[in-house]
């Protein structure tokens, strides 16, 4: 099973190559034109070069920040997303979110040397080298887990289980403990790497979007940097008291039997609150912990000994003892800044800017940035990449609490519930769709009462968002940023499995899914009645959500009841209460089989 699984990842790997524009072949003669679009960053340990992966440009950056500029540039795989550096800072890799691959490359000479592509499983997200260089931590995003990749062989040699969507890992400076952060079970786990056992699993109550992940540097516990639902509805008034979304810093001590075994701050101010928490770091000399607010374009700096962590909830606002003397500041950035590390034993921050197509660096004591490094990108902004802007920008929120990506991960989902007036209705919470082809798969919501895409743009932005209604510019290019939106290529194409094929026969004739879910996209423009609850909205009928993606979409239907797909086809959404007939179990199996190749 290990061989064929290399198989599928290795035709994976081709069928990405032979699929993507002519552009994205020819990686050595990239124009400047693209928007590189950094989203993760690497410094070698003396801190004078950075390493950056380019998500939009299926590339990766050797940086010198002394001089202020761009000295190479490599192509790596499809939508790098993170990238690591050896201690020793002779050895770097990337991982390809798209290709299902790590981009393995050697530093010399202040010049970057491609030397393989690995493939390594489903989705690879957050990577970090082992304390000696000669092995990579991955977090597999789409595998739910986390593996150890030996450097020279480039073969996976140990597993750790990290259910549902990993997507940071950290190291203890020791090299002893690994941790990594899921951030659909809103769980962080951790690992001795002297026993190969879990050590501990803590979940972090009504958290997600997991990002920053750091241990202290006294190694002696783990934070991590995220967002946490509040289960009110959406109204202004709750957005404005930070009962909707708060942003948040849990610290997990290392110890096993500490109790409690979560401390968190809240990051928010009343009239001012911080949007889309992403990287986390500590300078070395341990005064300072540094998170960027991606939605609200900011440095956040805390003086590490001075913040009040809380064994309880820590409420919605900021602690009022870090309102004083300093304790607390927010450094504005501009563009959408994401990951960021700490500049050898300097206090200097350097911050990978996503939509500003640059590094930023900044001096901490001051406050101030003191460079801005281009990386490449158009000389001005089309449609999309406006749209993009605005779908990431938090301010456009009430208060800036959240953006369009908050619930909307990356234009997909986040799994949740939300209780919007996208029904026209309170006291019904919706599951949040994936934004994946929404352009081509009206009418939109739920229960398909939209029409009209541009007026359910705006009405998000104003009814739930409960900010100022877009201009037809504005709508224009989110309408132009959303026809961008695509699901990744399928880790495991259904051609590669008997039991899909069956499913895809039965899902066309005996189970009759094809009546409401036909190709392209597995959906149709029409609304019906599906034996679902009225639950109270003014809408009766429902229109098929595509299902294209399936596999990465748990839970399921409107309200998330069915927590499997198993649970849609034997207890909420069986084909026999929709007209189909009652399949037997290797009948569902099969079915459901299919479902997941789509």
């Amino acid at each position: 099973m290990r061989n064929a699984s290399c198989l599928f990842l290795a035709i994976l790997c081709l069928w990405g190559y032979f699929h993507a524009p002519a552009g994205e072949k020819a990686h050595q003669n990239k124009p400047v034109e693209l928007h590189r679009s950094p989203i993760d960053i690497a410094l070698l340990a003396d801190g004078g070069l950075a390493v950056v992966a380019n998500h939009g440009a299926d590339s990766v950056s050797l940086v010198d920040l002394e001089q202020g500029k761009a000295l190479a540039e490599k192509a790596c795989g499809r939508k790098p997303v993170a990238v690591a550096v050896s201690a020793d800072g002779r050895r770097v890799a990337v991982s390809n979110l798209w290709s299902g691959s790590l981009t393995l490359l050697a530093l010399r000479d202040k010049s970057l040397e491609k030397i393989r592509d690995v493939p390594v499983g489903a989705f690879p997200r957050g990577l970090v080298f082992s304390s000696d260089g000669r092995s990579i931590f991955v977090a597999l995003a789409g595998q739910d887990e986390v593996v150890k990749v030996e450097w020279t062989t480039g073969k996976v040699v140990q597993r750790f289980a990290a259910p549902r969507e990993p997507r940071s890992v950290t190291l203890s400076a020791d090299g002893k403990w690994l941790a990594a952060a899921s951030s659909k079970s809103a769980q962080v786990r951790c690992w001795s790497l002297l026993t190969g056992k879990l050590h501990w699993e803590r979940a972090i109550g009504d958290a997600f979007n997991l990002r920053g992940l750091a241990f202290t540097p006294e190694d002696d516990a783990v934070i991590c940097a995220h967002v946490v639902r509040r289960d009110f509805p959406v109204t202004k008034e709750n957005v404005e008291e930070g009962w909707v979304i708060d942003s948040r810093l849990t610290r997990l001590p290392l110890k096993a039997d500490a109790v409690p075994g979560t401390w968190q701050i809240a990051l928010d101010v009343k009239g001012r609150a911080v949007g889309d928490p992403h990287g986390l770091a500590f300078a070395s000399s341990g005064r300072w912990l540094a998170v960027t607010g991606s939605g609200t374009q900011e440095l956040l700096l805390l003086k590490a000994d001075a913040i009040p962590w809380t064994g309880g909830d820590p409420g919605d606002f900021l602690h009022p003892r870090l309102h004083k003397d300093d304790t607390f500041r927010r450094i504005p950035l501009g563009g959408r800044p994401m990951a960021m590390a700490f500049q050898g034993k300097k206090e200097i921050a350097v911050i990978a800017n996503y939509l500003l197509d640059a590094v930023q660096v900044v001096e901490v004591p001051m406050g101030r940035i003191v460079g801005t490094i281009p990386l490449g990108s158009p000389k001005a902004p089309g449609s999309a990449r406006q749209g993009e802007a605005l779908f990431y920008d938090a301010r456009r929120s009430h208060n800036q609490w959240f953006s369009c990506h908050t619930c909307h991960v990356d234009g997909h989902t986040c799994g949740l519930n939300f209780d919007t007036l996208n029904d026209d209705s309170y006291g019904t919470p919706k599951l949040t769709p994936s934004l994946f082809n929404v352009t081509k798969t009206g009418p939109w919501t739920w229960h398909g009462r939209q029409k009209d895409l541009g007026a359910g743009v705006a009405k998000s932005f104003t009814t739930t968002m409960f900010g100022p209604k877009p201009t037809p510019e504005a709508t224009a290019a989110m309408l132009a940023f959303l026809d961008t939106l695509t699901p990744p290529p399928h880790p495991q194409p259904a051609a590669l499995r008997p039991a899909a094929r069956r499913g895809e026969e039965l899902f066309k004739e005996k189970a009759g899914c094809i009546r409401c879910h036909r190709e392209p996209y597995y959906t149709s423009p029409g609304q019906y009645d599906v034996k679902l609850d009225a639950e109270g909205s003014p809408y009766k009928l429902w229109n098929p959500p595509s299902l294209l993606g399936l596999y990465d979409r748990a839970p399921y239907l409107h309200d998330g009841r069915a927590k499997t797909l198993d649970d849609v086809l034997r207890k909420h959404h069986t084909p026999e209460m929709l007209g189909g007939e009652r399949l037997t179990e290797e009948e569902r199996s099969d079915l459901k089989a299919f479902l997941l190749s789509l």
